[in-house]
């Protein structure tokens, strides 16, 4: 197994167990969802460009291997060499001489989104391949031109390599990598046969994209050192992308390729975190029946914030040749100034002996500053007797303390396109995972309406509870009224009223979001801002079954994994909006609740009142008339789910919600 196979598995299955659990059952989003009205520039690059207007000074800088002796390279400046072996669908040389030119980058279909590779010698060529220029089986203007049936492998091997009298080695190469669900792969032959491979870019998500300034080490096998006829085999391995819409998809741009000793000391930050998804997890239980995940929150409440720190983690990975002592460490900057750091902690450099050479840790003290903005700068080193020895990119997270706010996304300044909720043909949920860990009351959604909406559209929030034994894994509580867009939302923050506040409770997960109504001319959209952490934080719930890109669900109402993050986010300020009538706030309260069905009716004051329990389908479930300050109900064995408990003395109605587990 190679160090990189290893790492992967080490992130997939920390995931999965998680997956497993998850509370919504959804389908994985085709390959058309991800791809439409994507993003511009990968995410983290817009966390780390808006950081850097705020940055601190004197941060580490990353270890170079500059000084090493090269023992082979290619930078393209006559193009691919004639003796290497493209594959059917093949890479293909961009250059000064080419057409289109080297500045075009990508010819497929988002080309005008991504430019070149930023590489040394860009400018005398590089080689890409175009899986998204190559593909036939698309379905929009910028889809289905290529002359390839997907899925697409890309593979690209070199000629004979004598890497003979050399025992550990390093592939060092400016990579620009961007894919659905497809990897990027280094496979290696001895005298023509395989031998082992090491995936690239194995810090990167579902429709994810490195970089396009990225420098990439890739260590060796140990067997292949050593060796006087090794090849090198690049492949852009599309075959995991088993959707048949847009299946092979993006690119994989390469330059300035070399073979150099692998360095002593050599390290790599990968699956940075501050909501405690690798560790700080655990140390909390979910309640009813969800999980907690310990997802990220980019803006938090300081009610959430005093009961779940943020917690600085990630995987250090040692890529040297020589046993590190590492600590993971964090600086933060803004509003406040904080730093902390992991205990120190050894990783064996791989071997055929050991094969694990990546740790997870986890930065201390935990963070619960005061509200404000904070920049929060995380990178890893290596020490030997107080002397640092190498030292890893920095990357780098936004948070942000409220009083009342609760979100996921990074705001309208790093907005990354929107989605359609409702219009012709549409008529989706945009909703997100939330998991709490104070009790709330949820008294709106504030969400980001782009200007791309229709004045007179209409759209409403909703909420579920997460119940990994409902429906899809998810138990309806309640929504709002409709609310129609004006023209002051365009291009802005909107807070959405529910009609009574909502009562949330420590432990439980929600699933929470906006929804559109399908109409021949009204269409609305909402802005995304960052992207999710696994496969199922974020979804879409095609109400109608009107998605055109999945025939096999097509007219049937469908859950589907996103991965770009809905700019949706709870509000729990107490808000009183004009239009809410003054009947509506209740003189009575409900307890237990949640309750397993059997509850309390507490009056205010004795009197006499008409009550009803009505299911979220418009159906009386229960009814009779009370006139004491105390009655019990007993309708345990109820199927569970939200109601809401109504009393009428025959002038005025007053209602609560009540869930019933």
């Amino acid at each position: 197994m190679s160090k990189f196979l290893y790492v992967c598995i080490l992130i997939n299955n920390k995931k999965m167990k998680k997956i497993l659990l998850s509370a919504c059952a959804v389908l994985v989003a085709s390959a058309t969802f991800a791809q439409s009205k994507m993003a511009k520039m990968p995410i983290k690059q817009e966390i780390k460009r808006c950081a850097e207007n705020v940055s601190p000074n004197n941060l580490p800088s990353s270890s170079s291997i500059a000084s090493a002796p090269v023992i082979w390279s290619e930078d393209f400046v006559n193009g691919i060499p004639t003796t290497w072996t493209n594959s059917t669908a093949p890479w293909v040389y961009r250059g000064p001489s080419t057409t289109p030119a080297v500045a075009t980058g990508s010819q497929g279909a988002y080309a005008t989104n991504q430019g070149p590779i930023q590489s040394p010698t860009a400018s005398n060529g590089f080689i890409i391949f175009d899986s998204g220029y190559y593909d036939n089986n698309g379905s929009s203007s910028t889809m289905g031109q290529g002359m390839y049936p997907t899925p697409h492998n890309g593979d690209l091997k070199t000629d004979m390599i004598d890497l003979s009298g050399y025992t550990d080695l390093a592939v060092k190469m400016n990579s620009f990598f961007r894919t659905f669900q497809g990897q990027a792969k280094i496979k290696f032959y001895i005298n023509g046969t395989y031998n082992s491979e090491v995936e690239v870019h194995t810090d990167l998500g579902i429709n994810d994209a490195s970089a396009n300034d990225d420098e990439v080490i890739v260590r060796m096998p140990p067997s292949v050192p050593g060796n006087s006829d090794v090849q090198l085999e690049f492949q852009f391995d599309g075959t995991t992308q088993s959707n048949v819409n847009g299946s092979g998809y993006y690119f994989w741009i390469l330059d300035d390729i070399e073979i150099l000793p692998t360095p002593l000391n050599l390290i790599e930050i990968q699956e940075t975190v501050v909501g405690g998804f690798h560790i700080d997890y655990s140390n909390y239980i979910g309640q009813g029946l969800n999980n907690i995940y310990g997802l990220d929150y980019t803006v938090t409440p300081t009610t959430q914030l005093a009961n779940h720190p943020f917690v600085i983690e990630g995987i250090i990975r040692n890529n040297g040749a020589a046993d590190q002592t590492s600590m993971l460490k964090y600086e933060v900057y803004g509003a406040g100034s904080y730093s902390g750091s992991s205990s120190p902690t050894s990783i064996i450099a791989y071997s055929t002996a050991n094969t694990l050479d990546s740790v997870v840790v986890a930065a201390f003290p935990s963070l619960s500053p005061p509200i404000g903005q904070y920049g929060v700068a995380i990178w890893a080193e290596s020490d030997s007797t107080g002397v640092v020895t190498a030292v890893s990119d920095t990357t780098y997270k936004l948070l942000e303390v409220t009083d009342y706010i609760y979100g996921k996304d990074l705001g309208e300044a790093n907005s990354a396109n929107s989605w359609i909720l409702g219009g012709p043909g549409d008529q989706w949920y945009f909703s997100t995972r939330f998991e709490m860990y104070a009790d709330e009351q949820l008294y709106a959604l504030r969400t980001y309406i782009t200007d791309e909406s229709v004045v007179g559209a209409k759209v409403k929030a909703v909420l579920y509870e997460a119940d990994t034994t409902a429906s899809d894994g998810l138990l309806f509580l309640d929504e709002s009224d409709d609310y129609t867009i004006t023209a002051s939302d365009l291009g802005s923050w909107v807070d959405i009223p529910f009609v009574n506040p909502i009562s949330l409770f420590n432990g439980y997960a929600y699933e929470f979001g906006i929804v559109g109504f399908q109409h021949p001319t009204d269409s609305v959209f909402v802005g995304t801002s960052g992207e999710s952490m696994y496969n199922g934080e974020h979804s879409l719930f095609d109400e109608q079954g009107l998605n055109p890109n999945d025939p096999v669900d097509f007219g049937i109402p469908t859950w589907y994994y996103i991965t770009r993050t809905p700019m949706v986010r709870m509000n729990f300020e107490p808000i009183i909006p004009a239009d809410i009538s003054e009947f509506e706030f209740s003189v009575f309260d409900i307890y237990p609740n949640p309750s397993l069905g059997s509850f309390t009716i507490s009056l205010e004051d004795a009197g006499e009142f008409a009550v009803s329990v009505i299911n979220v389908l418009g159906q009386t479930v229960y009814s009779e008339v009370i006139d004491s300050k105390l009655t019990n109900v007993n309708l345990t064995g109820i199927s569970k789910g939200m109601y809401t408990v109504e009393l009428n003395s025959g002038d005025v109605l007053y209602t609560e919600k009540l869930i019933v587990e």
